[in-house]
């Protein structure tokens, strides 16, 4: 299926001298050329498809399998609507070992939750056999301070990421790479031209990846294009093997090979379409009078205390995104080793570094009093809570915000839950 050009847009975006620093102005708003919607109907039977083992969906492969997180795409994208985010149930545990030394190879990977059969179930002692024989910790148990709660040898890094809404994922796609990193220079010029990352400033950066496109999806922006983040998710998530992205050996048994690939690219394709089909969130300002202006008090509140500094209102064609797509430092406590299935960037000076521990795509506000709970494992139960624990390029944002009477920060949280699931 041949992609849209990017060169769909009714102009270009312009940089302009202000007396704050240089502003984007981006494109009125648009869409995507729209899908046939036969397409767009068979992308939706696979998403919500029911995978098996041996499946007759699948094209020659075995199916669903032999590791995987869920059955179907629609199992945990369903907060809020078909296409949305899904709860701690559905997060995916992450590890990464360090070498004994630093010339040895660093391993990461995906700890599946589910097997297809007992021998091929991966658990934790898998990883390493000094870890215990599960299969699904809790996120509490990975974030406890508490030594015993599980005793993770120090080169070993346990995270876990949560379900990302797709909503409006057809318009992010649409994003130019040039207004990606037209907002990177203008952070960093507003910055005075510190590095990007450093905590003086909250500039951040374009993830570079192998190949010369900068990454959009995902929390550590690993996918460049709509279509790579939903093969990688078929792939790593229900075992679907299609030709950019191979399904996951089992840690319990390495030596597994399927006898060919799940998906074809017409159906990777038809998939891609539906997610790009998915309507934009909403902003759903209240009935009442004295509600509404609360909101409007807090979208004001919103970009004075400097969540827009970073969480952009507009960008491109994705109007009322509430993102910059740009790679943040996010202070120690938000550090999570290791890239989601490993991210290949290109090489040469910061643009070409993998995303640090605690660095991470600013995450679309857009639809997100529909996606609880917040951040990148779900820690954070409240949209207050998720404020509290912004730390590095944004602890002064957060300090901000704490600063605000009570009755403004009701405000401004107001304000965020105006933004719903479509």
């Amino acid at each position: 299926m041949k992609r849209p050009s990017p060169l769909w847009y009714p102009a270009a975006a312009l940089l302009l001298l202000a007396p704050v620093g240089l502003r984007v102005l981006t494109w009125p708003s648009a869409t995507p050329p729209e899908a046939a919607p036969a397409t767009v109907e068979a992308g939706k039977t696979l998403f919500t498809h029911d995978w098996k083992p041996g499946d007759p969906l699948a094209k020659g492969g075995d199916g669903l399998g032999p590791v995987f997180n869920a059955t179907s795409c629609a199992a945990c994208h369903r907060q809020g609507g078909l296409g949305g985010g899904g709860g701690l149930e559905h997060n995916v545990t992450m590890y990464v070992v360090s070498g004994a030394t630093p010339e040895a190879p660093t391993r990461q990977g995906v700890l599946h939750a589910r097997a297809t059969r007992p021998e091929y179930q991966e658990t934790l002692s898998h990883i390493d056999p000094r870890l215990p024989r599960i299969a699904r910790p809790t996120l509490a148990s990975l974030l406890s301070k508490q030594r015993g709660a599980l005793d993770v040898p120090p080169e070993i890094l346990l995270a876990q990421r949560s379900t990302p809404a797709l909503f409006g994922a057809g318009l992010i796609d649409a994003v130019p790479d040039r207004l990606i990193i037209a907002e990177e220079r203008r952070q960093h010029l507003r910055g005075g031209l510190l590095p990007a990352g450093n905590d003086a400033t909250t500039a951040g950066r374009a993830l570079r990846l192998a190949g010369g496109r900068v990454g959009k999806f995902g929390w550590k922006a690993q996918a460049a294009s709509l279509g790579d983040f939903v093969r990688a998710a078929c792939a790593n998530e229900l075992g679907l093997g299609n030709p950019t992205h191979a399904q996951p050996a089992s840690l319990a048994r390495p030596g597994y090979r399927p006898a060919g690939l799940d998906l074809t690219d017409e159906q990777c394709d038809q998939m891609t379409v539906f997610v790009a089909s998915l309507p934009q969130p909403v902003r759903k300002t209240p009935d009442d009078a004295r509600a509404r202006a609360d909101v409007e008090v807090g979208q004001r509140l919103f970009a004075r205390v400097g969540c827009a500094a970073c969480h952009t209102p507009d960008l491109g064609p994705a109007q009322g995104l509430y993102s910059d797509l740009l790679m943040h430092r996010m202070g120690e406590e938000l550090t999570s080793g290791g890239g989601y299935y490993g991210i290949q960037v290109a090489q040469g000076g910061a643009s070409g570094q993998a995303p640090a521990p605690d660095e991470w795509r600013t995450p679309p506000l857009w639809g997100v009093a529909d996606s609880a709970p917040y951040l990148h494992d779900g820690r954070a139960p409240t949209l207050q809570e998720a404020i509290r624990l912004h730390g590095g390029q944004a602890a002064p944002a957060a300090l901000r915000f704490s600063l605000l009477g009570q009755a403004d920060q009701g405000r401004l949280i107001a304000f965020l839950k105006s933004l719903r699931a479509p």
